[in-house]
């Protein structure tokens, strides 16, 4: 009977690891190999597959995997092995395009013929831009809300007059020529108003690009500003693309596409996160907290990132024991 109870428990034991492995498997194998890699560092390559690309991007699936491809190449130049490899499914890490409002402000800019690079110059031309704008829309908004105010006032006075002939059940034609005449008014009042809602909505949804694109210049060029609080702008720092692992899975987000030069150094910073490369110090480095640089290169705080991130965990126990020991003498 104890046999029968023992084998009916791992019967019941192997089904239940059956089931979770047949329910997480991509989330079982994704922790395997982060493991992996992580105890032996770039001796397989870190497979990728092209996720979600908005079409707002307007970036080929073709184009985009020629830009990882460049991103990949001045990695693996400078380790002088393959560190990358497309997969198209079960890749360790899914790159994607997501479109948000700040890639919508930069294009809305864009659209306009406004300079909208990371350059002080940039920044000076847009604040002109917003406060020019925002003076002259200020009294327009409050010259509308009353415009609005008193087409309300005439059309409750209209309503109230209908109201009354209805009331009686008959209006003289006299009457209903004069009623005719304020209805008329009535509607092309309302067409004005109308109108002049879509100008001033318009400025409105350019305020916010404009503020959206200063607040990211202000971060990125580290200006003494305060970040323009309106609301239906973005606030904050403007991340241009993250390196995620969320629940055992990986994956490239990119929210930035301000041309190919600036598109594949983006790519290539996530990619070194994909390799365990934390941030750098060197302002023009690769691996620079923020996107700066206009080179597609390694600087001497990449490569040293590179070495250690490449190193095993027995190299660099050894080497930092080794270091500790030298220091003492």
């Amino acid at each position: 009977m104890r046999k029968l109870i023992l084998w009916m428990l791992l019967i019941l034991l192997l089904g239940v690891a059956a089931f979770q492995w047949h329910t997480h498997k991509a989330l079982y194998r994704s922790a395997a190999r982060i493991a992996k890699q992580r105890a032996f560092p770039c001796s397989a390559p870190v497979t990728y597959a092209i996720g979600a690309i908005d079409p707002a991007f307007g970036v080929p699936p073709e184009e985009f995997l020629a830009y990882l491809k460049e991103a990949e190449a001045v990695w693996e130049a400078a380790a002088g092995r393959d560190l990358f490899a497309l997969v198209p499914s079960s890749a360790d890490v899914t790159v994607n395009m997501v479109y948000d409002k700040r890639q919508a402000a930069l294009d809305k800019l864009k659209g306009l013929g406004l300079m909208t690079d990371q350059s002080l110059a940039a920044y000076k031309l847009l604040k002109e831009r917003y406060d020019g704008l925002s003076a002259e829309l200020d009294p327009r908004q409050a010259a509308l809300a009353a415009r609005l105010a008193d087409y309300k006032k005439g059309e409750a006075e209209y309503n109230g007059i209908v109201a009354v002939y209805n009331q009686r059940g008959a209006a003289t034609q006299r009457q209903l020529a004069k009623l005719g005449i304020a209805k008329s008014a009535l509607e092309r009042e309302f067409s004005v108003i109308k109108r002049q809602e879509r100008d001033v909505n318009s400025d409105i949804d350019l305020l916010n690009a404009l503020a959206t694109t200063l607040n990211q210049l202000i971060v990125e060029l580290s200006l003494n500003a305060e970040q323009y609080k309106r609301e239906g702008s973005a606030l904050g720092v403007y991340e241009e693309g993250l390196y995620i692992v969320e629940g055992g899975l990986r994956r490239i987000d990119i929210f930035k596409h301000a041309g190919r030069p600036h598109l594949v150094r983006l790519l290539a910073h996530e990619l070194g996160h994909a390799l365990n490369i934390d941030h750098v110090p060197g302002p023009e480095s690769l691996m620079y907290p923020m996107n700066r640089g206009v080179v597609l290169a390694l600087f001497p705080d990449d490569l040293a990132a590179l070495e250690r991130a490449c190193a095993s965990p027995v190299k660099r126990t050894l080497r930092a024991k080794l270091g500790a020991f030298f220091a003492k003498k």
